[in-house]
């Protein structure tokens, strides 16, 4: 289960200054809709006139569910996250993984499952993981060029959860070696947990402290400022501390949908060459480099809680709550 679950159910998220993304006004998007976009599997039956390509039945797969138009030039080349629509991605838009059975369009959006890789694990590579991977691959060559003129560089990743774990663990194997990762959350219990799996310094920011402090606070953690940042919650706040933070020539990469806007002083930003991207998923080439990075590494994943499907609502109310560490997971009742 992905927050973007919780996103769906709540009909979207703020943009800030009163403006509201609503997935119920979406070309495509139409209720009921039965969701779960990180599903792994075995593969059932093909449709009559299906191309199996070079997956067959009985084969374990994993999905991918960023499913674009499928008519243009970015859908054709596996890169249907450039795609601008409609879209049909599996869960979200169309009906997804909260079921016994789900309906894939095409054999490309199978990926088999590596040797080594558990079926658990490449479920949720198929959202987080590759959102994560996206994130430390799009920064990486920034920090690749800083990291020849100073004597270490530091990325920060901002809401160690299930995403965020994820982008520990990757950083660790596509960032330069020596690189410091460190971790800010306002939950002290998923610092913990982030210092587990990886991370080498973390940060408490406190709900309450103001932006200064909070800036205070972690360049006395980060002496060499911060040179990278990932933020997977991207609210109104975490934008502003992290904007705070960022030293000359840095990347700021915005991932998490928790809402809200910002704002950059623009000579300043412009003088010091800093640089604001979006991060989301990512492309089909992608998510095959990711399992067999995650299967020739042998990378362990965060935390996962396993649950039965009947159980999806309570987890739902849980992850919007921030009550779940890591993913959760949801498996069929075998009878």
């Amino acid at each position: 289960m992905c927050h973007t679950d919780v996103h769906v159910w709540q009909d979207g998220f703020s943009l800030g200054e009163g403006k509201h993304f609503r997935y119920s006004e979406r070309p495509g998007f139409t209720l009921p809709v039965i969701m779960g976009h990180e599903t792994s599997g075995t593969v059932y039956s093909f449709g009559g006139d299906a191309d199996q390509g070079d997956v067959k039945v009985g084969d374990n797969v994993v999905v991918y569910p960023w499913v674009g138009c499928e008519n243009c030039q970015a859908c054709a080349t596996g890169n249907a996250n450039y795609c601008k629509g409609p879209l049909k991605y599996i869960g979200p838009v169309v009906d997804g993984g909260y079921s016994e059975y789900v309906i894939v369009p095409h054999p490309r959006y199978l990926v088999k499952v590596p040797e080594g890789v558990p079926m658990d694990v490449a479920a949720v590579l198929a959202c987080g993981g590759l959102t994560a991977y996206n994130g430390v691959t799009l920064v990486r060559p920034i920090v690749e060029k800083l990291s020849k003129f100073r004597e270490r560089c530091t990325l920060l990743i901002v809401g160690p959860g299930g995403l965020g774990l994820w982008g520990v663990k990757l950083a660790k194997h596509v960032l330069p070696q020596g690189t410091r990762i460190v971790c800010a959350d306002v939950d002290a219990a998923k610092l913990k947990i982030a210092k587990d799996n990886g991370c080498d310094e973390t940060i408490l920011w406190d709900r309450g402290a103001d932006v200064a402090t909070t800036v205070a606070a972690t360049r006395a953690v980060c002496t060499d400022g911060v040179d990278a940042a990932i933020d997977f919650v991207n609210s109104s706040k975490t934008f502003a501390n992290i904007q705070g933070c960022l030293e000359k020539c840095g990347i700021h990469a915005v991932v998490g949908l928790f809402g809200g806007g910002g704002t950059i002083p623009l000579p300043t930003f412009a003088l010091q060459q800093k640089q604001v991207v979006g991060v989301h998923v990512g492309g089909l080439h992608q998510f095959r480099e990711l399992l067999a990075l995650v299967a020739d590494k042998q990378i362990p994943a965060p935390p996962l809680e396993h649950h039965p499907l009947e159980k999806t609502w309570d987890v739902l109310q849980a992850l919007q709550a921030g009550k779940v560490e890591g993913r959760a997971v949801f498996h069929m009742n075998k009878t």
